[in-house]
This record gives structure tokens, sequence and C-alpha cells, in this order.
């Protein structure tokens, strides 16, 4: 009622409509509703890098004594290897109104009994994010180093509704090799959503 009375008092006392002076007023007769969201977690996971199951298992048992004989060599016997590919969804619902995406990753690389070298490579990882509009997100392809790990990286997006899609791979073994050498993941997805 108190925004049509506005018009009508404007319109007869101005004669036409100032569009921004009309904005203006409007904020000071009829303030918007206070919004108020609140930080959801929207999936989580966590992970180990594996060899690709598809692949000969005595080239996977070779790597693994290589890197027991000479545990400073080890980038050596992991580059013959290939890496199985994790995929994980999660929906951002259009109900939230939520005004950004923000995905937080971390990986953590470790060797024979945790005697980690100060620097140089420490793993490989293949990181890609897809949108629900086939957007690409994400890193790709990279090597972490020692002295540059991959701790608690932020990724923080467009909140597109729908569901996404991570792909993830990485080096690292499981069972009986991780004690010789092991690659780990977390990933956590935040979003916000109207209260």
């Amino acid at each position: 009622m108190r925004l049509a009375l506005a018009v009508t008092v404007m319109f007869l006392s101005i004669g036409c409509i100032d569009v921004p002076a009309m904005n203006g007023l409007m904020d000071r007769l009829v303030p918007e509703k206070e919004r108020t969201y609140s930080t959801i977690e929207v999936w989580s996971t966590q992970g180990n890098f594996a060899p690709d199951p598809n692949q000969d298992q005595e080239t996977v048992t070779n790597a693994i004594a290589d890197i027991v004989e000479d545990p400073l060599q080890f980038q050596k016997p992991l580059q013959n290897l290939s890496w199985e590919i994790s995929t994980y969804s999660f929906v951002i619902e259009s109900e939230w109104e939520a005004k950004y995406v923000e995905l937080t990753l971390s990986v953590v690389y470790e060797l024979v009994g945790g005697n980690q070298p100060s620097e140089g490579p420490a793993g490989t990882l293949d990181f890609s994010l897809i949108d629900p509009t086939g957007g690409q997100h994400g890193e790709g392809y990279e090597i972490v180093t020692w002295n540059n790990p991959v701790s608690e990286r932020l990724l923080v997006l467009p909140p597109i509704y729908g569901t996404w899609t991570i792909k993830i791979s990485g080096s690292g073994f499981e069972g009986v090799g991780a004690l010789v050498y092991s690659g780990n993941y977390d990933i956590k997805v935040e979003s916000e959503q109207l209260n």
C-alpha cells in the first residue's frame, strides 16, 4: 500500500517519474527484507590414490620393490605407472539461493617411514571439477613438490545449481604398498543456505 501511495505522490508532484530518484525514495520508504544465510557443508570425502587396477600387477610390484631399494629415487618407478581416477558428485540446490560455492582440497604424500625430502617432486595430482553446465574448473594436472604441498587449497566457484562432478587421480599406493609410498586427499565443499 505504501509503495502505491509513494508512486502516486511522486507522479502527481513531479509530473513524471525520475527512475534514479524513485529507487532512492523507495529504498527509504520500503526497505528490503533482511536476509540471513548460514554456511553449510555440502559434501566431503577422504581417499587414497592408487594404481590403475587395469594395468599389469607385476609393473606395480616392481615399482614398489624399486622404491624400497632406493627410496630417494622413488619418482623414477612411479613414472611407469598409470593411476586410478576417482569420480564424485555433489549437488547445489536452487532453493538455497547461494551466492558462492567453496571447495577446499588437501593432498598429503608420504614416503618410507615419514622421511620426506625437503624439496623436489612429491607426487602427481590431476584434479578437475565440472559444473552442471559443463564448465571446467580446477588445476588440472600438476606435479606437487615437498616444499609446496597442496594444503587447504581454496577454490571459490560460482553458485551454479545442479550436479557438479569431481575427477581426481594422483600417485600413491594402497595396502602394503602404502607403507612405502602413499598419497591421500581430503576434499570439502561448502556453500550457503538462505535461512
